[in-house]
């Protein structure tokens, strides 16, 4: 009768102990609180089921303003802006809602005026919602822009000025023919992107 055998030890490569060490410092220094205040302040916001998508500084480096897109546990993404009070303490600024999915979120001087504009894509169905934010003050902010089409394409006038070319079907079609789409530019005109009456 053969001799009974004890079960094999699994034999871990040499090379691979550091590797385990490492991945246990990083699940240790995740396990700490984040060193950066503008995170930690933000994180402290979430509420259960909340989930932060992105937080960008607005204003770098001073870090007094800044943008964050939580996943709202049981409802659609917010654009959150927080801007810094005396103290120290940040304060929420503004709360934007504009679409089922956030896409993208980029700063830019739209209109040439020397200052960026914070610009927020959105998705929903078979839409890409462009929203265009301006700062006028602290805390203040005002709506540039907002629209919705099948395809937003930006294009640029010869002062540096951003155009939003829009297509979007007009269901104008007849019963059995193609869908019918059109296409409206909007331009600056001095306080908002306004749609243009002739190209």
């Amino acid at each position: 009768m053969p001799a009974p055998t004890r079960p094999m030890r699994p034999r871990w490569p040499r090379n691979l102990a550091p590797a385990v060490a490492l991945l246990l410092a990083l699940a240790a220094g995740c396990a700490r609180r984040p060193d950066d205040p503008a995170l930690a302040f933000v994180l402290q916001t979430l509420k259960k089921g909340d989930r932060l998508i992105l937080l960008r500084v607005l204003d770098a480096p001073a870090q007094d303003r800044l943008a964050a897109v939580v996943a709202v546990a049981g409802g659609k993404p917010e654009l959150r802006i927080y801007e810094r009070q005396e103290g120290g303490r940040y304060a929420l600024a503004l709360t934007e809602q504009q679409g089922d999915a956030f896409a993208n979120l980029v700063l830019e001087d739209l209109n040439a005026d020397g200052q960026d504009e914070i610009v927020a894509t959105w998705s929903g169905g078979h839409l890409e919602t462009l929203e265009v934010l301006g700062r006028t003050g602290p805390g203040a902010y005002r709506n540039l822009f907002l629209n919705a089409g099948r395809q937003i394409e930006k294009r640029y006038d010869p002062a540096g000025r951003a155009e939003f070319w829009i297509t979007s079907r007009t269901y104008a079609e007849a019963a059995g023919q193609p869908p019918a789409y059109e296409t409206t530019v909007f331009r600056w005109d001095g306080e908002k992107f306004a749609e243009a009456k002739g190209r």
